[in-house]
């Protein structure tokens, strides 16, 4: 497998653990350090294995499923370094009832003794429609 599949593997394997609502499975895709960073939509800059693991507790607490549907996958590799950028289309169940969001995201990653780790999550909902293309991109 080259080193962009098993990237994509690395990202599908986070959107696996999302979707199990299970704490044990999101820990397995992070690389336990330091300099690690998240951010939810709508949440502030969280840093550091304790206070990330500890916001997904808290988003699998309240939610009852997540279901991703991922697009416009792109993948990068440079190095021990890679990131993924894609929309996430997620219905998901919570106490509020069902909801349907597109998220755009960036997923980085770190080659950590040959195996690919999430080190940067960030993602951001997309309330303005794509420009004809699909692509936005500044000139």
């Amino acid at each position: 497998m080259d080193e962009k599949e098993a990237v994509k593997e690395a990202n599908e394997s986070f959107y696996r653990a999302f979707e199990s609502l299970d704490i044990k499975e999101m820990e397995k895709v992070w690389l336990q350090a330091s300099h690690i960073k998240c951010i939810h939509p709508g949440w502030p800059l969280l840093w550091g294995w304790g206070p990330i693991m500890a916001s997904w507790e808290r988003i699998f607490e309240n939610t009852f499923e997540m279901r991703f549907t991922l697009t416009d996958v792109r993948v990068e590799v440079l190095g021990s370094l890679a990131w993924v950028v894609l929309t996430e289309n997620l219905e998901s169940r919570t106490y509020n009832g069902p909801s349907r969001s597109t998220i755009l995201a960036t997923n980085i990653y770190e080659n950590h003794h040959g195996r690919w780790f999430l080190v940067h999550h960030h993602a951001s909902p997309i309330f303005a429609p794509s420009p004809e293309g699909g692509e936005s991109q500044l000139q």
